[in-house]
């Protein structure tokens, strides 16, 4: 039944990335510069109150829950601008694996280390061929050609910010349990909405952000589907993680994301396979299989 339920969360996770390319496409505001902001407005209210609504509402966190909330959404603000920074820096190629490495790396790291997940021998053979598949899949498109050392710094960020995003998931559902995932998500993400509004008034950009909500049906629509899928992928890692093993978790999620986002780029965008990406992807189906043995 788990396995099942992860490779549900896995599709989700693909919508949600592939619905945010197209709401990117299509996003129709007057100064476009908006499109990010406004996207983690919607997401973060539409993640946090579908959460709170599915929990009917209840809303009761302990001190711990909201601790690791805030935490996370600190955390998550970091993710958004280390990606927004490293993105117009350099190669997009590099800093995806920089994030996914993170990713998986630093919840395997804590959980090794801290809570006790012990990895068998081919689990970790398994894990180490899921990172090697990540930089074939990517390889291509690596160029370290007139990138600034600002751009490498954010690309540690990123790597800090994704694996300390998987880490601070799993250790409240450690330390709760499994309990108080509706509380924790409905922290996370409206902090995370409340901070990018934060960020545009900082900056005197509130009537910009106010207009840029005017993006368009089928932005609007994009970014409905891809709340909708980002609330049922994350609702189901909160779920999980207090019966699996985080590094086993975030491994095939990352890798397995990323090889569903490949093959929806190859039959949505008719974009072509290139030799390295057939292996990578093998390489990344081989490893999710190890990895459940």
């Amino acid at each position: 039944m788990l396995i099942f339920l992860v490779i549900l969360m896995v599709l989700l996770y693909s919508f949600q990335s592939l619905f945010t390319r197209l709401y990117s496409a299509s996003y129709a505001g007057a100064d476009k510069s908006e499109a990010t902001a406004v996207f983690s407005v919607c997401y973060g209210l539409f993640i946090a109150f579908t959460s709170l609504a599915a929990n009917g509402f209840s809303f009761a966190p302990s001190w711990q829950t909201w601790l690791f909330g805030l935490a996370n959404a600190g955390v998550l603000f970091l993710y958004n601008n280390a990606m927004i920074e490293a993105g117009n820096r350099g190669s997009y190629a590099f800093l995806m694996i920089f994030c996914m490495f993170g990713g998986i790396l630093v919840p395997t790291a804590v959980g090794t280390l801290f809570l006790d997940e012990r990895l068998t021998g081919l689990q970790i053979f398994a894990i180490v061929l899921m990172l090697v598949s990540l930089v074939v899949m990517n390889l291509k498109g690596i160029s370290f050609k007139g990138n600034s050392g600002a751009y490498y710094v954010w690309c540690i960020l990123l790597f800090a910010s994704n694996g300390l995003y998987g880490t601070v998931m799993n250790l409240q559902a450690v330390a709760m349990k499994g309990a108080e995932r509706a509380e924790m998500l409905t922290i996370l993400f409206a902090l995370s909405a409340v901070a990018a509004v934060v960020v545009e008034l900082a900056k005197k950009r509130g009537r910009k952000l106010a207009e840029g909500f005017k993006m368009g049906k089928r932005a609007a629509l994009s970014l409905l589907v891809c709340g909708g899928s980002a609330t049922g992928a994350v609702n189901l890692l909160m779920y999980l993680l207090p019966q699996m093993k985080s590094s086993i978790l975030y491994t095939i999620d990352n890798g397995g994301g990323l090889v569903l986002s490949i093959l929806y780029s190859l039959i949505l965008f008719h974009e072509h396979p290139r030799k390295d990406q057939i292996v990578g992807m093998i390489m990344a189906v081989v490893s999710i299989v190890l990895i459940e043995l």
